[in-house]
Order: C-alpha cells, then sequence, then structure tokens
C-alpha cells in the first residue's frame, strides 16, 4: 500500500489553466493564420508581411496542435512532453553526440550537393536566400531558434510514433519544398527527416533532433548574412 504522502502525489491532476492556455494559443494561432491569409488575398497585407505573420502562425500551430490533441485524449502537459520524448531523462551526453552527428551528416550533405554542382555544372536551385532577403531580424531568431522546435515536436515526436519514419520525412521534405520552391531544401530536408526520426525511434529522445535542427538553422542563417 502507498504512503499516504505518495498517494496524494500520485492523485494530484493538472489544474484545467494550463490545458485552457493551450486551447487559446492555438485559437489565437489559427486566427493570425486564416487573417494573414485571407488579408493577404484582398490585397491588404504585403507579401513579406504576410510570410512573417503567415510563417509564424504556422511553425506554433505545428505544435500546438499537438498539445490540443493529446489534452483531448486526456494527456496532462507532463504526459504530453514526456510522450515526445522531452523528459529530463532522454537529456544527457549521448542526447549531444547524437546531435553532433545528425548535424554532421546533413553538413556533409549541403557540402557534397556544393561539389556536385561544381563537377557536373548541374545546378541544384535554392531559395532560401532570396525567401529571407529585407526580412525582419525578428523573423530570422525565430527560424533559427523557435521554429525548429515546433517543427520536431510535429514530426518526430508525434508524427513519427504514429505513421512511421518514411511518411514523416516525406511529409517534412515536401513541406520545406512548398516554403523555398527548393530541390536542395527537399533532400536536405528529407535526409535529415530519415535520420533524425531513426534516432527519436532508436533512442527515444526529441532532443538530439532539436539541438541539430537548430544548428542547421542557424549556420544556414550565418552563411546567407556572410554571403
Amino acid at each position: 500500500m502507498l504512503p499516504r504522502r505518495a498517494r496524494g502525489r500520485k492523485q494530484k491532476k493538472e489544474g484545467p489553466f494550463v490545458r485552457w492556455l493551450v486551447y487559446t494559443l492555438f485559437l489565437g494561432f489559427a486566427a493570425i493564420f486564416l487573417s494573414s491569409i485571407a488579408l493577404n488575398y484582398l490585397g491588404m497585407l504585403a507579401q513579406s508581411d504576410f510570410l512573417v505573420y503567415a510563417t509564424i502562425a504556422q511553425s506554433m500551430l505545428f505544435s500546438l496542435v499537438v498539445f490540443v490533441y493529446l489534452s483531448v485524449r486526456g494527456k496532462t502537459l507532463k504526459q504530453a512532453i514526456s510522450e515526445l520524448g522531452l523528459n529530463r531523462k532522454t537529456l544527457n551526453r549521448s542526447t549531444l553526440f547524437l546531435a553532433l552527428l545528425l548535424f554532421l551528416v546533413v553538413l556533409a550533405l549541403e557540402f557534397g550537393i556544393g561539389i556536385f554542382q561544381v563537377v557536373t555544372g548541374i545546378q541544384v536551385p535554392t531559395n532560401v536566400q532570396q525567401v529571407f532577403a529585407g526580412l525582419p531580424l525578428y523573423f530570422v531568431v525565430f527560424t533559427v531558434v523557435v521554429a525548429p522546435i515546433n517543427e520536431e515536436i510535429l514530426f518526430r515526436g508525434f508524427l513519427v510514433p504514429r505513421i512511421g519514419i518514411i511518411f514523416s520525412a516525406l511529409i517534412f521534405a515536401a513541406l520545406h519544398y512548398l516554403s523555398y520552391n527548393s530541390i536542395a531544401e527537399f533532400i536536405a530536408a528529407l535526409v535529415f527527416g530519415l535520420l533524425a526520426g531513426y534516432v527519436r525511434e532508436r533512442y527515444k529522445s526529441l532532443y538530439p533532433s532539436i539541438i541539430a535542427h537548430v544548428a542547421i538553422n542557424l549556420i544556414g542563417m550565418l552563411a546567407l548574412a556572410i554571403l
């Protein structure tokens, strides 16, 4: 029989504030996303502003829709975080090593694409520089720091256990292609999605793919600033 204190902890439930906060944030960012599309369609919102508002709202919805779904399924926030592979036990030295490995593989792939273009003369188009040209600094910071977390929560944390590594990687790569209209981004996202999905399934941790994703985006933004 459990001690009284232990039984009290076991029976303690999450307050409604957290759940309603998640629901409110979800509805708020959904409203921003839909209104930005409507205003852009009506010609009342500049294309650059539309890109910023819609992209940020969409990114936030990636993670919020996961937490809303898990909440509706009866999961507390703590349980949802643990299920997604974000508990403290999975954050260790192995996590950092796997993150470094993922980062180096994608970096080597990008380097290999560059060599392929030089040797063959065949250009693999990328529009990343054009997409980010002239956009505000806070959007770049969001893209480097926050967006990777949202994407990993949805694609690796949520989708990989449900639809598998390959399908989640294909959706992830397709999204990047639609965002940048870039074959290079599609290839890099597909390879990263496959490897990160394997790591998520094998080690039950989302930290390696988050850390690697942030590092990849950071290097990409620094390269754009230098070039």
